[in-house]
């Protein structure tokens, strides 16, 4: 593993990890924690932008770095008090910092090994993002809503240590490698977190807009923001759930994303084989029924609300991360083989796609908590079904492949 990665584990450890959980528990109980956590988000839109700025400029190193510290400068101020538009206004510095730093890390790669070296050095950079998001996970379990400000305060002073392991240690390539050219790979580790080298490397462009009205696409693309929307409602205000209304330890919802999270690593080579078997289609339709048949069996533990139901609850979450592997990879697959010519563009439409679900879906989750659990999970299971049904239309499940 190259030295510079590294900054890669620390990052994985603070943006998958630790964010995504203490942002929620460390805002106000309702929607202030969902909106808190959109504002996170949202700012990874910007990614590709800043990615396309750092291609031009060739400043790879430069955006690694500056990334890695506004994002540990916000999170330090995140820590202070203060309103509802300060903690947004931090949390999208936040979302922004480490969106960018995320946009670069296969850019490190390709413009300096070899290209037959690509994927061994990409998926080892997948593996240090995976590595450091289970340890964050684990991380903000045991300091839980005790410790809130204590995390907020670690998370922002170990991307600040990365920031001067950047610039000694990350390359500064002066070959050129169009961004295209890096083949689409599935986003893995859960589904959370909207933003990583894989959701932010590729942008959107007009022409992508234009070419939904002739493909099948907007279709797909339609059942993927419902789907993703529920239920990334659903895992962001998870542990806000167990904490505030069943009373449990923030240890126990941690644990059981990051043991879902950790087994879902292990099946993305058995979710890929499926998908060439069985086409994205099944894969896809089969995931989101999975993952509906749970969430249903969640709806009927709500309605109980006794501590004995709280187990059950904890494993029904942890299998929804179990099967994210069939949903990433198919939507990979999805997205470039529905437009083969451009895919680079498609899979920005994806990208789009997620950011604004994980937007819309961490201000309803902090909404319909309000209302209570059980009607998160109903409204996730609705929701489930209303995207499969989409992705039963005919232009989805009768594409060319």
């Amino acid at each position: 593993m190259p030295r510079w990665m590294i900054c890669y584990v620390l990052l994985g450890l603070v943006q998958s990890g630790m964010v995504p959980v203490i942002l929620p528990l460390a805002a106000q109980p309702g929607p202030t924690a969902g909106l808190t956590y959109s504002a996170f988000a949202a700012a990874g839109i910007a990614a590709p932008f800043v990615g396309a700025w750092s291609d031009r400029r060739r400043k790879h190193r430069l955006t690694l770095a500056s990334g890695l510290g506004l994002a540990g400068l916000a999170l330090l101020m995140q820590a202070l008090p203060g309103g509802l538009a300060q903690h947004m206004a931090t949390a999208a510095l936040v979302g922004f910092g480490v969106s960018a730093a995320s946009t670069v890390g296969p850019m490190l790669i390709v413009e300096v090994e070899p290209k037959s070296r690509w994927d061994q050095h990409i998926g080892t950079l997948q593996a240090c993002i995976g590595g450091g998001q289970l340890i964050g996970i684990l991380i903000a379990g045991l300091l839980g809503l005790r410790h809130v400000g204590a995390a907020l305060l670690l998370g922002g002073v170990l991307l600040l240590i990365a920031v001067p392991m950047a610039f000694a240690l990350a390359p500064n390539p002066v070959i050129k490698v169009a961004r295209a050219e890096l083949a689409p790979r599935p986003a893995q580790g859960g589904d959370a977190v909207p933003m990583g080298p894989q959701r932010s490397f590729h942008a959107v462009t007009w022409r992508a807009l234009a070419g939904l009205r002739h493909s099948g696409l907007a279709w797909f693309l339609a059942a993927w923001l419902v789907s993703y929307t529920a239920t990334n409602g659903l895992s962001v205000m998870f542990a806000v759930a167990m904490v505030r209304d069943y009373h449990a330890s923030a240890m126990l919802p941690t644990a059981a994303y990051a043991i879902g999270v950790g087994c879902s690593l292990l099946l993305y080579h058995t979710a890929s084989a499926w998908d060439v078997r069985f086409g994205p289609w099944r894969v896809l339709s089969v995931g989101l029924a999975m993952r509906a048949m749970v969430v249903s069996i969640m709806v009927a533990l709500t309605v109980l609300h006794t501590n004995a139901t709280v187990l059950p609850i904890l494993v029904c979450f942890g299998a929804t991360q179990v099967i994210w592997p069939l949903l990433s990879v198919a939507s990979t697959t999805f997205a470039v083989t529905f437009s083969p010519t451009h895919r680079a563009e498609s899979m920005g439409l994806l990208n789009a796609a997620t950011a604004l679900a994980a937007t819309i879906g961490g201000m309803l989750g902090g909404i319909l908590l309000r209302t209570g659990f059980g009607w998160l999970c109903a409204a996730v299971f609705c929701a489930l079904l209303l995207a499969l049904l989409l992705a039963w239309h005919p232009k989805v499940r009768l594409y060319p492949a």
